[in-house]
């Protein structure tokens, strides 16, 4: 062999063994691992809703999808109605890693700002919604930034209910009132044991007690509470319609869900499959928001043919509680989520 031809071959082999080394590090990329072709990433998804809830529908479409474009190489094993442990375990577990991820209301018992997603009279439907809350908006960045803090992947939102009050006794004073919030009403009115949500049915001039959410049907039924906040039409259909008699569909609040992933998991999945999760996901989510606005239709009906009153604003009204909501409430919401939050959405709004 001659000088010129062993010199080629060493520079082929220290080419190649340049090249190996790259390959091995991941090309310096910006997300997980490199993949193994024989590795199978296996992860737990926490969710709260029945088996047959949109919210679990969710989950199982893009673990579905996820598992058939990533060829099998990550499976998600949903776990639906709580059987991972209600929402504020939930995320409990999935900031410490014990849990992979999961699709659930959003509680401040750690952390405030991790209420910030529910502004009242901020979005009316699911296309507003979409806007709002997409990956492209500044709730997502500054929610993502926020959760990141505590180790917290955020992929995005789902709106399970736009919410409005449900009533086993309506006072007159308070039905020829309801949509104005100067008018104080006698009736006693549950909201979630959640200081924001608390302020807005105060905001409203409602008298407020907090009753767990196990024991609000017989709370109801008992007297104990003339109505309650927290569901949307379905809920109030499904579990409460034997129990009320009006429904009045403010839409204060979509009862925004987070789908949310341990950090240190997330960084564990090779990139590429990082990009098929979260475009399945958002993929789902999307669709999720869709059959909810079928559904909240549906659920309407199934209140009226109930027997149940469905209570409706007008555009007129439902303006006039918006612009009190935002002159009232959205400032003091500003002591517990930042002035500069606030005044982003307030902006945003304008352009609604």
């Amino acid at each position: 062999m001659n000088k010129k031809l062993k010199k080629s071959i060493c520079i082929i082999c220290m080419l190649t063994l340049i090249s190996a080394c790259f390959a091995g590090c991941g090309g310096g990329g910006s997300g997980g691992e490199t993949g193994d072709p024989d590795k199978v990433y296996k992860l737990s998804w926490a969710g709260i809703g029945s088996t047959e809830a949109i919210d679990t529908w969710i989950a199982e479409e893009a673990a579905k999808n996820i598992s058939e474009a990533t060829d099998g190489h990550v499976e998600i094993t949903v776990y639906p109605a709580s059987q991972l442990g209600d929402y504020v375990q939930a995320y409990e577990e999935i900031m410490q890693g014990t849990i992979d991820m999961g699709l659930f209301t959003m509680t401040g018992s750690h952390d405030i700002f991790a209420e910030s997603l529910y502004i009242p009279f901020f979005v009316q439907d699911t296309e507003e919604f979409k806007e709002a809350y997409g990956q492209d908006s500044y709730i997502y960045k500054t929610y993502s930034e926020f959760q990141q803090k505590y180790g917290v992947k955020t992929f995005g939102f789902w709106p399970s209910g736009f919410l409005g009050l449900g009533f086993a006794d309506l006072t007159d004073k308070a039905r020829g009132s309801l949509f104005d919030f100067s008018v104080h009403k006698e009736d006693l009115v549950r909201a979630p044991a959640m200081e924001t949500m608390a302020l807005i049915i105060k905001a409203m001039n409602f008298n407020t007690t907090t009753i767990n959410y196990a024991d609000l049907y017989t709370a109801l039924q008992t007297g104990v509470a003339d109505g309650w906040y927290g569901g949307g039409p379905y809920l109030n259909y499904v579990s409460f319609v034997d129990v009320i008699d009006h429904f009045v569909d403010y839409k204060i609040m979509p009862d925004v869900y987070a789908c949310i992933m341990n950090q240190a998991k997330w960084d564990t999945i090779p990139e590429e499959y990082q990009t098929i999760i979260n475009d399945c996901i958002v993929d789902a989510l999307n669709q999720g928001a869709d059959q909810l606005a079928v559904q909240e239709e549906e659920s309407i009906q199934g209140l009226r043919d109930a027997g149940v009153e469905v209570i409706i604003p007008s555009d007129e009204e439902r303006a006039s509680m918006s612009e009190f909501m935002k002159t009232n409430v959205w400032p003091r919401l500003a002591d517990y989520y930042g002035e500069d939050y606030m005044n982003e959405l307030a902006e945003y709004s304008d352009t609604l």
